[in-house]
């Protein structure tokens, strides 16, 4: 039963609509039209929004904001980056919006570095770095750049693609140690001295001259 004929038999229930006859044929051709009506109202609302409206319609949602299709992106993805397009564009397309597109790529825990840092006159570059857990092709690179490119704001310049990785392991650290002996000799005598000794990764070397005074 429809919207409107659940109105008009539930709510109104008006007798004279349930008795056999020419006014209940009347009611119910009228909720019948009056439903559908209200299901193409809803189909056509359904179109004006990116949560509910057809596959065909998202191309041309996604052209009112200034978006495109990546390669690599499903058609599922391309729906929620239009739904989320206003909220991005809203944080900017450099601090906070950027890590959060990259996210929906797949590259998560992005962040923005600004190449101010390294020299302060190419203050409007930037790069940004991706933290590398299972390999980086050079598609990846490509992706990331195109989203960089697409996201931006217009006063910044891509500088380029920070992958930074972490390998847990050990650091040993070593050490030589110098020791000298300073001797002092007599007049016409010939002697065996232990010069300087060093001690090298554990092991201890020592070096044995014969001096003639």
């Amino acid at each position: 039963m429809g919207v409107f004929k659940d109105y008009f038999f539930k709510t109104l229930r008006w007798p004279l609509s349930h008795r056999p006859g020419a006014l209940a044929v009347i009611v119910e051709g009228l909720s019948r039209s009056m439903d559908q009506v209200r299901g193409d109202i809803i189909h056509l609302r359904n179109q004006f929004n990116p949560w509910t409206c057809e596959p065909g319609m998202i191309a041309k949602h996604a052209a009112s904001r200034g978006i495109r299709q990546h390669a690599s992106e499903s058609d599922e993805q391309f729906r929620a980056r239009c739904i989320r397009a206003y909220a991005w564009q809203r944080l900017g397309g450099g601090q906070l919006g950027m890590p959060q597109i990259l996210a929906h790529f797949g590259y998560s825990d992005t962040s923005m570095i600004n190449v101010r840092e390294e020299d302060p006159q190419r203050w409007a570059e930037f790069k940004p770095r991706v933290p590398v857990k299972s390999g980086m092709e050079a598609e990846d690179f490509r992706t990331i750049g195109w989203v960089a490119e697409e996201t931006k704001p217009a006063r910044s310049r891509l500088a380029g693609i920070r992958a930074a990785s972490t390998v847990a392991g050990s650091v040993n650290a070593g050490g030589i140690t110098f020791s000298s002996i300073r001797i002092r000799l007599t007049p016409e005598r010939t002697t065996n001295i232990q010069l300087t000794g060093s001690v090298y990764g554990g092991g201890y070397s020592h070096a044995v001259a014969r001096i003639r005074a």
